[in-house]
This record gives C-alpha cells, sequence and structure tokens, in this order.
C-alpha cells in the first residue's frame, strides 16, 4: 500500500508541475567495482547511528550487512536474484542469533538492517510508478519485485529452523 501511495504521490506531483519521462541509463560508478562494497558499510554505519544503536553493534551490525550482500553478489550469477535473496535472508537469520550467543547485540539488532537491504523497495516503487503513468515493462519489475519479497520471507522463516536461539519479533513485510 505504501509504494502505491509513493507511485501516486510521484505520478500526480510529476503531471501538475509537468517534468518529462526521463529514460535511465547504466548507472556510473566513480568508485569503480568497490563502490556497492563501501555503500554498505556506509549504510551499516550511518542505520546504527539513526537508529541509536550501542557503538559496540555497529561493527555486528555491519558484518551482518556483508554477509547478506556477499551472497546475494556470489549466489546471483549461479541460480539468479530471486533465488539469490532467498539464500541471503537464508544465510542473516542464524548468523543473526549466533551473534547474540556470542557476545554480541540482541539478534534483531544486526538482523534488521541485514533486513532493509534485502528489501527491493526502490525497484517495486519504481515498477508501481510506472504502471501508474502507463509505462510498458512495469509489470514485469512487480512481479520481480513481488517473487522477491516471498523470497526473502521464505528465506527468513527457512531460517529460523537452523538449530539455536530464535530471532523473535522478526517483520514481514
Amino acid at each position: 500500500m505504501q509504494l502505491i501511495l509513493l507511485a501516486l504521490g510521484i505520478v500526480a506531483a510529476s503531471t501538475l508541475v509537468g517534468i518529462p519521462a526521463v529514460e535511465l541509463g547504466p548507472a556510473q560508478q566513480p568508485l569503480g567495482a568497490i563502490a556497492p562494497w563501501v555503500a554498505v558499510g556506509v549504510f551499516g554505519i550511518t542505520i546504527g547511528i539513526h537508529q541509536n544503536a550501542a557503538p559496540y553493534a555497529l561493527p555486528w551490525i555491519t558484518a551482518l550487512l556483508y554477509v547478506a550482500y556477499s551472497v546475494q553478489v556470489l549466489t546471483e550469477p549461479l541460480v539468479g536474484a530471486v533465488i539469490s535473496a532467498f539464500l541471503a535472508a537464508l544465510a542473516i537469520t542464524p548468523v543473526a542469533a549466533y551473534i547474540a550467543r556470542h557476545g554480541g547485540p540482541a539478534a534483531i539488532v544486526p538482523f534488521l538492517p541485514a533486513f532493509w537491504l534485502l528489501v527491493p523497495g526502490a525497484l517495486g516503487l519504481v515498477g508501481v510508478t510506472t504502471l501508474l503513468d502507463a509505462g510498458t515493462g512495469s509489470l514485469n519489475t512487480i512481479l520481480a519485485t513481488l517473487s522477491t519479497m516471498v523470497a526473502v520471507a521464505l528465506g527468513i522463516l527457512a531460517g529460523s529452523i537452523v538449530p539455536g536461539r530464535r530471532v523473535t519479533a522478526l517483520p514481514i513485510f
């Protein structure tokens, strides 16, 4: 529902103001191939600061983010984007519980930022906005977003089966 409301606002605002449609090209990466890895670290530190995490929790948050991102990057060429999201979610759930058992913060503290990293919110917003603006190809984007959301949810559920202390109170979309 939030995606639809955001998309309606974007479409309404662009119609009122008269912004022309823009075709997006390949992203420029001034830092090269290392840029996404730097971005994951920056995201971990800033989300920890924004959420007032204890200073000792920041390395744990960042480490779990790198676990999630590494699993996605390493498995996507082999199994595709949706299954790689499932595998990343499958990996972060028991790793978050392991962190909590071995001197880290409560499992939910590093888990939530890693979960947010896996959720395809921006992709869904682009798809819904394009669909509302009568664009082509938006249905494929929306289907990819929905299937990725289901894959992440199933990965979290499957990861919670792994023996050990469970991660409780997890948000499922």
